[in-house]
Order: C-alpha cells, then structure tokens, then sequence
C-alpha cells in the first residue's frame, strides 16, 4: 500500500567470544518504536564452541580471528610446555595453509585471506600479551609485521588500478569524441590524425585506430 513503509530488518545474531554455563542459546531482541514494543528471538553464537573443522565446513571465516579464545584457558601450559605449544602452533599452520588454499581457488580473495591473518594477529596481541612465547609463536606461522600491511598494500592496487582504467577510458571517450568533431566540420583524416597525435601525445600507429 503506499500508505504503508516497510522496513525489512536483516537475520541477526550475538557473538559471544566468551561464555559461561549460564549464558543463553538464544536471546530477545526488544525495540521501542514510537509506535509500540516489538521483540523477536535471536541465536545466539559461542565463538569457543566452533572447532576449526566447523568453522571451515561452514564458511564460518570471521569467526577465525577469534579462534585463539578456544585455547585461552591452556596460555599457562602453552608457555610452560614447548611441546604442547608446538600442536597449537601446527594447528594455526593448518588455518593459514587452510585460507592460502581458498585464496588460490578463489574461494576468497588475497584481501579478505590477508585481513582474516591480520585480525587474528591483533587479538592475539591483546588476549595473549602475558604470554610472549604463545603470542610469538603463533604470529610466526600465521605471518608477522611483513602481513601488516599487506592486505591495505593489495587494496591500494586495487584502488590505483581502477584509477588507472577509469583514466584510460576516460582518454579514449575524449580522442574519439574529438575525431567524432573534426570529422563533423570536415576535416580532412590526415589533419585529424596530426592533430589528436599533438593533443594526446599519441604515436602514428596508435592515433590510425581512431580514425
């Protein structure tokens, strides 16, 4: 009707990188609008409950940057043990070959592969900063300060890229409007070409395919 504006909201959920025994499954979303109350359920998602097989099953890869809190009780033996560190450190050697795989495929691109690693790097850094020797070692499989910028290095060429195209195009819209002109008035071909040759520092052979 067009008396009647409808607002579609999108399918919604609450992460949790932290739970407890008593934290829900679900939860009520309740919003006061002018015109009432309205509320709905939504799931709720335990980022420490996902296993690295799921996450991946389930195309689950931004809950990856969060994985390091399924092993947050177990820092104090990772630091300890070297031993034990090792199996953590070959798992995260799984996650990054995991998401090189998906970027060769396609699957993902280099930027969202290259921004998952350095996410994860940034809360390992906060939820792992007591502990050098899990924090050290993770970074070192997973990619260290060379990643840092890697994924903005990719988008920058993408950006100059584009930049670069749009340039181009927009260059030849002007040559070819310009003969489109001179052709219009009567202008003889071989002027044509000297001329859009000067005005867009073109050589022969590229200025003929105008013509």
């Amino acid at each position: 009707m067009g008396s009647v504006l409808t607002v579609t909201f999108p399918h919604s959920a609450v992460l949790f990188l932290r739970h407890r025994a008593t934290t829900p499954d679900r939860m009520r979303i309740r919003m006061a609008t002018p015109g009432g109350t309205v509320e709905y359920t939504i799931p709720v998602m335990k980022a420490q409950r996902y296993a690295l097989e799921e996450i991946f099953r389930k195309g689950l890869l931004f809950l990856i940057p969060f994985y390091i809190f399924s092993h947050e009780s177990r820092f104090e033996e990772y630091e300890k043990d070297e031993a034990v560190l090792e199996l953590l450190k070959a798992e995260y050697g799984q996650i990054r070959a995991r998401l090189e795989a998906l970027a060769e495929k396609g699957t993902i691109s280099e930027y969202i592969k290259c921004t998952l690693v350095d996410m994860s790097n940034k809360v390992l850094e906060n939820i792992a900063r007591k502990y050098d020797s899990v924090r050290k070692g993770v970074k070192a499989v997973m990619g260290g300060k060379v990643l840092e910028y890697e994924a903005k290095t990719i988008l920058e060429k993408g950006i100059e890229k584009g930049i670069e195209k749009g340039i181009e195009k927009g260059v030849e819209k002007g040559i070819r409007g310009t003969v489109s002109i001179l052709k219009n008035l009567g202008v003889p071909l071989q002027t044509i070409q000297t001329q859009i040759q000067e005005q867009y520092d073109l050589s022969a052979e590229a200025s003929k395919k105008y013509l």
